[in-house]
């Protein structure tokens, strides 16, 4: 009876740690998944701006990269009273239209490339929605780095393929004592 006795001791240190860090995690499991749906359907729910198609996307008349950047900046500055540091500026060739995106507030400009007007201004939702789903928004708001990230996604992985060991165990070894019994 000693290989039973075995399986029973494992049984019950797995129901027991699979519980204890399941509570620990629980949280932060429900964040992601909750997260990831949304990242997932950010189109669908709308939580990106939509992209402004100008009507001239001739890529022979625009306006420089040097131009879209004074333009966000001056905008940004002026009007908004918000940093100017650009994270990146996405290029839309087929739609005309350049998407200045800010390094530290979720603002996006859309610009003309054509004629430098700008087009939309709104706030990136699907931005601070990856952030919490990631790890990062730690970091935006306190670090300025990625430590928390990789700490916050690291940490949530070890967990999340250990839930899913001991889970698998806890399925298995009641089977494999039934089994035993017959």
């Amino acid at each position: 009876c000693g290989m039973k006795d075995k399986i029973v001791l494992y049984a019950r240190k797995f129901r027991v740690y699979h519980r204890r860090i399941g509570y620990v995690f629980l949280i932060f499991f429900l964040i992601i998944s909750v997260t990831g749906i949304l990242l997932a359907l950010k189109d669908v729910l709308h939580l990106k701006p939509e992209i402004v198609i100008t009507d001239s996307p001739n890529d022979s008349t625009w306006i420089s990269l040097k131009e879209i950047d004074s333009i966000s900046k001056d905008y940004i500055y002026n009007k908004l009273e918000l940093d100017t540091v650009i994270d990146r500026i996405d290029i839309r060739p087929t739609k005309g239209v350049a998407k200045v995106l800010f390094s530290n507030h979720f603002t996006e400009l859309q610009i003309d490339v054509s004629s430098g007007k700008i087009l939309s201004v709104s706030s990136r939702v699907d931005t601070i929605i990856e952030k919490i789903h990631d790890g990062s928004i730690i970091d935006y708001f306190i670090t300025k780095s990625n430590i928390s990230k990789i700490t916050y996604s690291s940490l949530l992985s070890i967990g999340l393929i250990f839930m899913s060991i001991s889970g698998v165990f806890l399925w298995y070894l009641p089977k494999k004592l039934k089994s035993r019994k017959q």
